[in-house]
């Protein structure tokens, strides 16, 4: 059976991988021979993933404090 560390492991690594290819993706967008932007749109493509980025990064923070107190 796998533990919870390396279940935690597993996904993670799939996970992070993935999320580096969408936002390598996403990077692709900047290419301006292919696509048109405006400065607001890129603004608020930035926004939003730095605001899920913190959001991610609480709720690991926020686990973190819930360990007990242990020797």
């Amino acid at each position: 059976m796998e533990s919870k560390e390396d279940k935690f492991k597993r996904l993670a690594n799939a996970r992070v991988n993935n999320a580096i290819k969408q936002l390598e993706l996403i990077g692709n967008l900047s290419n301006s021979s292919s696509y048109g932007y405006s400065g607001d749109e890129v603004r608020k493509i930035m926004s939003t993933l730095n605001q899920k980025v913190k959001e991610v990064s609480f709720k690991f923070q926020e686990s973190l404090k819930k360990e007990k107190f242990k020797l």
